[in-house]
């Protein structure tokens, strides 16, 4: 009987240190919540008879610490209001999906596809509809704050624009930089 309680002991010792050893080379498995962002981005602007708005909420993973992708819901709106010839508004809807990478200490690149539509209004009457897309590159800065969330700040270039755009309904962008600010949690 003594033999047998050294022997159920050493087993268990020996099933111990396996189990630490298994422990050690087994990675630890990713919480599905703490690896989810939730975020985006809102624009305002008012200039004369000029008005922009952008909403840009967005959703993302982090595969690994410094590697995110996601998707970003775009809905822009230009109005241009006028007495004289009626007012003309300008709606583009659409997605865009992006990854980006940190480098460093907050720093990181982006890389973003987006695919929009729009069509504009005069008068109450539409004009007609296009197709947009958009490849844009960058890079930007991340700010910490409290339980992971994070203000984030990005200067972007569209390698889709194509120089110098005689009008607004050309394209939804007339620069080929863009610069946005958002917040993640």
């Amino acid at each position: 009987m003594k033999r047998f309680g050294i022997i159920a002991a050493l087993g268990l010792m020996l099933m111990g240190f396996c189990g630490k050893v298994s422990a050690q080379f087994l990675p630890d498995v990713p919480d599905l919540k703490g690896k989810m962002i939730y975020g985006g981005d809102f624009g305002f602007g008012m200039s004369g008879n000029h008005l922009n708005l952008s909403i840009a909420p967005q959703v993302g993973y982090r595969i690994f610490n410094p590697w995110e992708v996601g998707v970003r819901g775009i809905y822009h709106l230009q109005c241009y209001f006028d007495r004289v010839y009626g007012n003309e508004y300008a709606h583009y809807f659409g997605l865009a999906p992006y990854t980006n990478f940190q480098v460093y200490k907050g720093l990181f690149l982006h890389v973003e596809d987006e695919v929009m539509y729009g069509f504009a209004r005069w008068n109450h009457e539409t004009v007609g509809g296009n197709w947009y897309n958009s490849v844009f590159v960058g890079g930007g800065y991340r700010q910490y704050s409290y339980n992971g969330s994070y203000a984030y700040f990005l200067l972007l270039y569209n390698l889709s624009w194509g120089g110098i755009q005689s009008n607004s309904w050309d394209t939804p962008y007339t620069s080929p930089i863009e610069f946005r600010v958002g917040y993640c949690f």
